[in-house]
């Protein structure tokens, strides 16, 4: 027996699958102040037997909630003397609109009285030039304690190529206070790149106090409720870790939750013969756009949280600020704009009832029509009409109030086609070639629309598409991954000293902790290349121990023609990094129910506004649809864990897997 469980902005979604391999779900609202009481009210109410299960798999939004909200731990950083204003100096890069009047350029959530030197010198090839003062050491150290840090990030300069100066000082900081939380850049991001290195290292000392005190309360709640398992966690890569690994490595948890979206939505369109598929995963808070070429999902290095660069593995998506609880008001030119302020889950939309006072997308969505107040999450919550309609009352757009949320509900769509266009045509793919994968609360309802906007044909609804991404959960695997700066021009001496061997041995050694046997999981070893002179690189997985550097050159000019549309084969090419994944591949035969369709339920027709007109729609349950049934729109399909729009133009037609396809006609 295995669960999954994902916590949302709005909701927290718990999967579960028994020893046939029978999968059951649940849902309930997300306790945005005690985080882990979520899942121990979905655990409760999917009555879940813990000590019959043997993994436990979860992903959470809390470390990207910490550092957005900037509600982590006092943070301070050491550095090497003559270093201190790495954070303030950046990289003077305008992120957004470089147009903006009054720019302010990101803070790394570390106060300047904070950041501290220490006189010591390491050189690019790693050798110390100047000894580790530790007299001098102790006293920033002390400065920091008594100054109510409990968290300290230690970045020193070159400590990517030799991390002696970095360790001492940890040792030093731990006996001097056993309870402080410690982070060393040659642990967390061993690459160059001062900046970005520095970040990721301050960031994942900020969020890890808060991810280890979340992860202990939940680990222990489970235990003293019978659980055995030990707890995985979801990283941004799209695969779990121990939770025991989390303090240490809490960035990797940034994309914790839509990465399992995305792992699942790649289970569902192999199950369904699709290739080519883009994701749009809609929650509460926001929505999570990502791109899977023949099912494998794209991966980068560095992804950017709060406008801040964090230097980590994780899959390639797009957030807007558009989820159900994202708030419609005006700005001060008097536009609509929607988002990313939120009314999360405590208030919420103010047809909740739970004391939300401002306009959202799900009050749009009430009061266009597209939901129904009595069969809004399988009756469990009545939605309160009268409450949506005052709180759109004070927006001051044109129109009468269906028109006013019909305006919210296309500004919504036309953000999340944005997200669309960045995962797709931004990166030289023409998204009219694949098939868009809805999920989470609200994506079936926007998807066939997003679509149309974009020029896609196809939308694929999974099973259950609310708790999408705690299914992914399940069937995620294993997944961890090494780094090792190695800056040097792509030849036959440089790729005998890069260290693959360590890097094998390193993944040996940690599968070895976690008891894996030998052959029970898989290394996968890459380089990043790039041409000399270029900023940036692309990461080439191949079996580099045999790979010649003609071959790994050819690899490499492949995926940047792809990438970028040239190559340059005049240049030389650099070794950036090497890379090694280990992996171990999740076996759990998963069936989804397939219900009892069919059953030719109650069908309604009644009015709704949509893009500006008001037309007729069927509203129908979606188990009423037998496998192989075709309906034409306007088709408003409910089911417990969300709603699907099937517009003017669209045909639904229910898979054989219990899945939906729809198709413009």
């Amino acid at each position: 027996m295995q669960v999954g469980v994902e916590i949302g902005g709005t909701f927290t979604d718990l999967v579960w699958v028994d020893e046939e391999g029978v999968v059951s779900v649940g849902k309930v609202p997300s306790t945005p102040s005690q985080v882990h009481k979520a899942v121990e009210n979905a655990v409760d109410q999917a009555a879940v037997r813990l000590k019959e299960v043997t993994r436990f798999s979860h992903g959470s939004t809390i470390a990207t909630n910490a550092l957005i909200t900037r509600r982590g731990a006092r943070t301070g950083l050491l550095t090497t003397k003559g270093f201190r204003d790495i954070t303030e100096i950046g990289l003077h890069d305008r992120v957004g609109n470089i147009y903006t009047a009054f720019y302010h350029k990101p803070r790394a959530p570390v106060e300047r009285r904070f950041i501290r030197e220490i006189p010591e010198r390491i050189d690019g090839c790693g050798n110390v030039v100047e000894a580790l003062d530790e007299e001098v050491a102790q006293q920033e150290i002390q400065f920091l304690l008594d100054n109510g840090v409990t968290s300290i990030a230690i970045c020193l300069l070159h400590a990517y190529r030799n991390g002696v100066h970095e360790d001492r000082l940890r040792e030093l900081i731990l006996s001097m206070s056993p309870t402080t939380r410690v982070g060393c850049s040659s642990r967390v991001s061993p690459e160059f790149r001062e900046y970005e290195r520095t970040v990721t290292t301050v960031v994942n000392s900020f969020v890890s106090p808060v991810v280890v005190d979340y992860v202990d309360r939940l680990d222990r709640g489970l235990t003293d409720r019978g659980c055995r398992s030990g707890l995985q966690i979801m990283q941004s890569n799209g695969g779990i870790m121990p939770a025991e690994a989390a303090g240490d490595n809490a960035v990797r948890m940034l994309l914790s939750g839509p990465a399992a979206g995305v792992q699942a939505a790649a289970w569902f369109a192999r199950r369904n013969g699709i290739n080519d598929i883009i994701t749009i995963d809609m929650g509460g808070t926001s929505t999570d756009v990502a791109v899977a070429p023949m099912l494998e999902p794209r991966v980068v290095q560095e992804l950017m949280v709060d406008d801040l660069p964090i230097r980590t593995t994780a899959l390639d998506m797009v957030t807007v600020g558009a989820g159900g609880g994202s708030i419609a008001a005006l700005d001060s030119g008097g536009f609509l704009n929607v988002g990313p302020a939120s009314a999360g889950a405590e208030p919420g939309p103010a047809c909740y009832g739970r004391g939300g006072k401002l306009p959202t997308v799900t009050d749009a969505q009430l009061i266009a029509g597209l939901l129904r107040p009595s069969h809004f999450f399988a009756g469990k919550m009545t939605l309160d009409v009268g409450a949506a309609k005052d709180a759109f009352t004070s927006l001051k757009v044109p129109g009468d109030l269906r028109h006013k949320a019909d305006a919210v509900l296309q500004m919504v769509n036309s953000n999340m086609a944005a997200a669309v266009r960045l995962v797709s045509t931004a990166r030289g793919i023409d998204p009219r070639d694949f098939t868009l994968v809805a999920y989470g609360g609200g994506g079936p309802l926007h998807a066939a629309t997003v679509a149309d906007e974009v020029g896609m044909n196809r939308v694929l609804v999974p099973w259950s598409p609310g708790i999408t991404s705690a299914f992914g959960l399940l069937i995620a695997d294993l997944k961890v991954d090494f780094i090792k700066a190695r800056l040097q021009p792509l030849t036959a001496e440089s790729l005998a000293e890069i260290g693959v061997a360590d890097l094998a041995a390193t993944c040996d050694g940690y599968a070895a902790s976690l008891g894996l046997a030998a052959g029970g999981y898989d290394v996968q070893m890459g380089l990043d290349l790039r041409y000399a002179g270029q900023g940036f690189e692309l990461t080439v997985w191949t079996d580099v121990a045999r790979a010649s550097p003609s071959e790994l050159r050819d690899v490499f000019e492949s995926l940047h023609r792809e990438r970028y549309g040239y190559t340059r084969p005049n240049l030389p090419v650099q070794i950036v990094n090497a890379r090694a994944r280990l992996t171990r591949k999740n076996k759990l035969n998963v069936v989804t129910p397939k219900g009892d369709p069919g059953r030719n339920g109650k069908r309604e027709t009644c009015d709704i506004v949509l893009q500006g007109k008001s037309v007729a729609a069927t509203f129908m349950d979606r188990s009423d649809l037998d496998f192989g049934e075709t309906i034409t729109g306007p088709v408003i399909l409910e089911e417990p864990t969300t709603t699907t729009l099937v517009p003017p133009g669209w045909t639904a037609r229910c898979c054989e897997s219990g899945d939906l396809l729809l198709e413009k006609k």
